[in-house]
């Protein structure tokens, strides 16, 4: 049995999956499984995880005859592991060579943690460095921030797999924010987060970040918010808190981009 089973869902990410997959590969820490689920792609995603797998037996291969969306992937990318911990990967992410020896050392020296992230850099489609992503330090920090805005960067998170088996893992009725939503129910049940502040992900941003999040989309992240909100036991007063998406949806990107540099998640490089 591994300790670790990290998990990723692919579709249409032959551009950036061999860096994905390549800075798994090259961990530090190398006992551990890599579930790679192809969700139906129509490019060469599937003859890439294809020869990954024939070359190295980490790599358990998994092809969807039809596209099932990310949600029901990471479930069912779950439902095959073995390890301890589930580590979570994005195919056009980059994790830095010491990512998961680092987190293992951590959860295994802080048996009351049950996620652990790390700070992570976000780069553009070229690999062009563009700015700090870092969360907050603490559980108390990262449930304060909770109900503004998400305070975990879901591809760099390890967890345990046996405390979150308690909340059935990811909720498969949201096909987006599907990590925000089960920080919620976590917080609520009261497994304790922790974010490392050093960085251990390069963060891969498309050109069209803020426009693919439309106001359809913005709706939704506000209706899991309320929704959210009441596992948490948030005061009713607070409740404006749900509209913050919506506010940054409608506004002209120009206002946005200058409105995000106050977002306390996001900083300059050195």
């Amino acid at each position: 049995m591994k300790k670790v089973s990290v998990i990723m869902s692919v579709y249409n990410c032959e551009k950036f999956l061999k860096q994905a997959v390549d800075s798994i590969l090259q961990q530090s820490y190398s006992d551990f499984e890599l579930i790679l689920i192809d969700d139906g792609s129509q490019d060469a995603t599937a003859k890439m995880i294809e020869s990954y797998a024939s070359k190295d037996a980490r790599i358990i291969p998994v092809y969807n005859q039809k596209n099932l969306g990310l949600t029901v992937n990471l479930n069912k990318a779950i439902g095959l592991s073995q390890g301890t911990y589930i580590a979570r990967m994005d195919a056009d992410d980059v994790a830095l060579p010491q990512r998961f020896e680092k987190q293992i050392d951590y959860l295994d020296a802080h048996p009351d943690i049950d996620l652990v992230g790390s700070a992570a850099i976000d780069i553009n489609e070229k690999g062009v460095e563009l700015q700090l992503r870092k969360s907050p330090k603490t559980h108390k920090e990262i449930i304060s921030l909770l109900p503004k805005a998400n305070p975990i960067t879901h591809s760099t998170v390890m967890f345990r797999k046996d405390r979150f088996a308690a909340i059935e893992f990811y909720n498969e009725s949201y096909r987006t924010t599907q990590d925000y939503e089960m920080w919620f129910r976590a917080a609520g049940k009261g497994l304790k987060f922790h974010n490392l502040q050093e960085v251990l992900l390069m963060y891969r941003m498309d050109n069209n970040y803020h426009k693919r999040k439309s106001l359809r989309y913005r709706l939704y992240d506000c209706k899991l918010r309320l929704q959210g909100f009441k596992h948490i036991n948030l005061p009713v007063y607070k409740y404006y808190y749900a509209f913050i998406p919506i506010i940054l949806g409608i506004l002209p990107e120009n206002l946005y981009v200058s409105i995000k540099k106050l977002d306390p998640r996001v900083n300059d490089l050195d």
